[in-house]
């Protein structure tokens, strides 16, 4: 119709553009690349911010920081089985049976955590005796277990034992973590939480005072947690199954728990630093001033693990705290800049469409508002398809 001929330009990037700021929510592909190129100032802050995507099918991102907390007050403390403890526990870190009653009498009804850095294994074990230790482990739900392991190439299956404490996280293709295919000391008993204490001829690598702490280890496809890590999702009663790797090596406890950000290698830089131990008699002659968080070294745990106070210490105070949510403008807003956008093109200057795209992403940056480019850009392309002309030509 030729009375509608000078309108097309308008009209037809007007129902493009409109039609897609509806429909988009629905176009998984634009969603994904509307929130890869949103500008926002925390996009450009890596060390401790976190940018919550879950919601990206309404176009909403929420920027958390997990800046440690120097303030965090958490009563962790470091047990030696040193001489005075062997001395009332018995010698050589003590029988199983004396395993078990330390266990029964350390145990308090507050604790968040008992973590032993190493193996509780024997290797001439009476039934008796390791029946009663494994009674105390498995009243013991806060317990953590350390075990050395190592890669020999042996290409052995996992161990039934370690299968509780499994990792169901799909690893990306970039991360190349430590691997073990052999726990050096494997244990008596049983436990539903082991984690890798230390991973024999890994060398461990220091960043100015902080240590590179493998969290995720390898076994064949399987992923295990080392012992910090299984000592952070115990002391939260949460399991392996509620651990999510967001993109970019960003490790969270859950929904709402502490954000650790890996390297390609699973590790995270914790502390470097070795708090001084306490003897572990104080915990058996009085046993009202356990603690609530008990980290408990035996003389055959690696020396590896007498830092793990501190790192424990830094990554409970990692603790997301919302910063601030991005969300994308009203619909009628939007409409509304669609209209005012296609008027400033028929304005036909080249300087129109960069401009246009400046004020709309500064704009965004400026007021926390999330204007749609994908709707724009179809704007743009129609806009230009449709004929300069809108008179009709007078024959001669």
């Amino acid at each position: 119709m030729p009375s509608l001929r000078p309108s097309l330009s308008f009209l037809l990037p007007l129902i493009a553009g409109g039609g897609l700021l509806f429909k988009i929510p629905d176009i998984a592909p634009l969603a994904r690349l509307e929130l890869s190129y949103f500008l926002f100032p925390e996009r450009f802050q890596k060390d401790h911010s976190f940018v919550d995507q879950s919601e990206s099918k309404n176009f909403e991102l929420t920027c958390l920081d997990f800046t440690p907390n120097p303030e965090a007050n958490l009563n962790i403390k470091s047990y030696l089985l040193d001489k005075e403890s062997l001395d009332i526990m018995g010698p050589d870190g003590g029988s199983s049976i004396e395993w078990a009653q330390f266990l029964a009498q350390t145990r308090l009804n507050d604790d968040r955590l008992t973590v032993i850095t190493s193996s509780l294994s024997w290797d001439d074990t009476s039934e008796l005796a390791i029946l009663a230790l494994q009674e105390q482990v498995d009243e013991t739900p806060s317990l953590v277990i350390g075990l050395q392991g190592e890669f020999i190439n042996s290409e052995s299956p996992i161990p039934d034992y370690l299968k509780p404490s499994l990792i169901p996280l799909e690893i990306p293709d970039g991360f190349d973590l430590p691997e073990i295919d052999h726990i050096r000391r494997p244990p008596s008993i049983n436990s539903n939480s082991f984690g890798i204490s230390e991973i024999r001829g890994l060398r461990v690598e220091y960043a100015e005072d902080q240590t590179l702490v493998p969290m995720l280890i390898r076994w064949d496809k399987h992923i295990l947690p080392s012992l910090t890590l299984a000592s952070i999702l115990k002391s939260h009663r949460l399991t392996s199954a509620d651990l999510i790797l967001e993109e970019g090596g960003y490790l969270r406890l859950g929904i709402e728990g502490i954000i650790l950000k890996l390297d390609q290698k699973g590790r995270s830089a914790l502390p470097r630093y070795e708090q001084e131990q306490q003897s572990a008699s104080i915990l058996q002659i009085y046993p009202k001033q356990a603690e609530t968080y008990k980290i408990i070294t035996p003389s055959s745990a690696p020396k590896s693990t007498y830092g793990l106070e501190a790192q424990i210490k830094r990554a409970l105070s990692q603790k997301p705290v919302h910063k601030h949510t991005y969300k994308r403008w009203s619909l009628p807003s939007e409409i509304a800049l669609l209209l005012t956008l296609i008027s400033l093109l028929h304005l036909r200057k080249k300087w129109i469409e960069p401009l246009i795209l400046i004020l709309v992403i500064g704009g965004s940056v400026l007021l926390g508002k999330w204007m749609l480019l994908s709707p724009l850009v179809l704007i743009i392309i129609i806009f230009h398809l449709c004929p300069r002309s809108t008179l009709p030509q007078q024959k001669h």
